[in-house]
């Protein structure tokens, strides 16, 4: 059992930072060897980690809101350009069927 507190203790602290989470604690492995010596050192690192997987969740999901605000607004975007494309494309359709109605000899065109 002291290996997997030990285990855990050295990824908590291998794998958060206080720093890039913006939580003001920090895990500390106690005692010689890195055996916990007491269980309140114990819960407090067990403690500082589920703060900093927390700050960490909320900032992906922060990031997650402005990056769907992003592909919705490029969305937005195509769908206008969408629009002009197919305007220009019965534009184009039009001058064309009115060329191709000028060079008609006069003859064949009705009246």
């Amino acid at each position: 059992m002291p290996r997997v507190i030990v285990a855990f203790t050295l990824v908590a602290l291998a794998c958060s930072s206080p720093a890039q989470a913006g939580v003001s604690c920090s895990p500390q492995a106690s005692g010689v060897g890195g055996v916990i010596a007491d269980q309140a050192d114990m819960i407090a690192a067990v403690n500082c980690l589920g703060q900093q997987l927390a700050e960490f969740k909320n900032a992906a999901i922060a990031a997650d809101k402005v990056e769907a605000g992003r592909i919705e607004e490029l969305a937005r975007q195509i769908s206008a350009l969408q629009s002009a494309v197919d305007s220009l494309a019965r534009r184009v359709s039009a001058l064309e069927a009115n060329a191709a109605n000028a060079q008609r000899p006069l003859a064949t065109q009705p009246w």
